[in-house]
């Protein structure tokens, strides 16, 4: 089998309400897409959004990458799996998003060559339903608290809360949701958007709430403020910004800066990266969040394969873009029963 063959154009989806966070608003999912065609007759797709406050990529530049970069070392290549993930890897250096379409369009094709499902061809024997956070968008408490409880009512049990407001008031944001969802779980999410300060009187100020966990509450680069806080935090911390790749992981779990990492296929490359850093945490004994940017559902759903073939590694799922989508494509890859996927 060899790689003939390739397109990449751009899709978006409207959101139903703007989602809004510490570092950024967003209207609409924006995205790239790679179709890789082969002299077998397979077709596999990738994907990558703009993540320009993440990453540093916009829609500019992940384009440029995959047409200036990656897709010469892949077109007219003999399917070496391996050497192709590799070569990618080398192509150029950061730009993880545009990698990671590229990576998980490879390992689709993987899959098509073994006549498997992506799913299996990962590990699983059948597909579990995987059931995702839902966010709520930083606004004002009052704001939040009418939306946690309408996602609430929908049947939605889990919900990662943004705050980092820079107002004082991400407390009683919290406070009040907590109030009036006592049955809900809370994932506190500041985007890096505190101070150690800041993170150590939140901790104080909601130390008698049942929160789940916080995440990235100090800006990704100051692993001490975030040892500091997770060794005095109630609540588990854990890793976003932080983490990009297994180095990264080993780094922070070292530091013993968090007791969880969030993975996301745009941080890490892609499928293979989120492997590597899967094996980290494993090492470690630490649990993980699979996350996910604001994406299309050819990504997410290269995500939710990882989730289902290594259900016993995620503690917590965060892929709610589609949830958030104003009207769903009638072509999803996937199907949605309430907050829960099925492969």
């Amino acid at each position: 089998m060899t790689i003939t063959g390739a397109r990449v154009y751009r899709g978006s989806l409207p959101l139903a309400t703007p989602f809004v966070t510490a570092l950024r608003r967003v209207d609409d999912a924006l995205f790239v897409i790679l179709e890789l065609h082969t002299d077998s007759g397979h077709t596999a797709y990738g994907s990558a959004p703009e993540t320009k406050a993440i990453t540093g990529e916009t829609l500019e530049s992940i384009e440029a990458a995959l047409r200036q970069h990656i897709l010469p070392v892949l077109l007219g290549r003999p399917f070496a799996f391996e050497t192709l993930l590799h070569a990618v890897t080398v192509s150029l250096p950061g730009n993880s998003s545009a990698k990671a379409a590229a990576d998980m369009a490879l390992y689709a094709l993987a899959a098509q060559e073994q006549n498997l499902p992506l799913y299996h061809y990962l590990g699983a024997e059948e597909p579990a339903p995987v059931t995702t956070a839902v966010t709520v968008s930083l606004g004002t408490p009052e704001t939040m608290r009418i939306k946690a409880a309408e996602l609430f009512r929908n049947g939605y049990g889990t919900l990662k809360v943004k705050v980092g407001g820079g107002d004082g008031l991400d407390a009683h944001r919290i406070r009040e949701i907590a109030k009036a969802l006592p049955d809900a779980q809370l994932l506190v999410d500041a985007n890096q958007a505190w101070s150690l300060e800041e993170s150590l009187a939140f901790i104080e100020a909601c130390s008698d709430l049942p929160l789940a966990l916080i995440e990235q509450p100090v800006p990704a680069a100051d692993l001490e403020a975030l040892r500091q806080i997770t060794e005095r935090s109630p609540f588990p911390i854990l890793a976003d910004e932080a983490v990009f790749d297994a180095e990264d992981a080993r780094r922070v779990l070292d530091k013993g800066a968090a007791d969880l990492v969030n993975i996301k296929l745009m941080k890490c490359g892609g499928l293979s990266g989120a492997l590597a850093i899967l094996d980290v945490c494993r090492s470690f004994g630490v649990q993980c969040m699979l996350g996910s940017m604001l994406e299309g559902p050819v990504s997410i759903a290269a995500a939710l394969h990882l989730a289902a073939a290594h259900p016993d590694r995620f503690e917590w799922i965060d892929l709610d873009s589609p949830l958030l989508y104003r009207t769903l494509p009638a072509d999803l890859p996937f199907t949605i029963q309430g907050n829960s996927y099925v492969l």
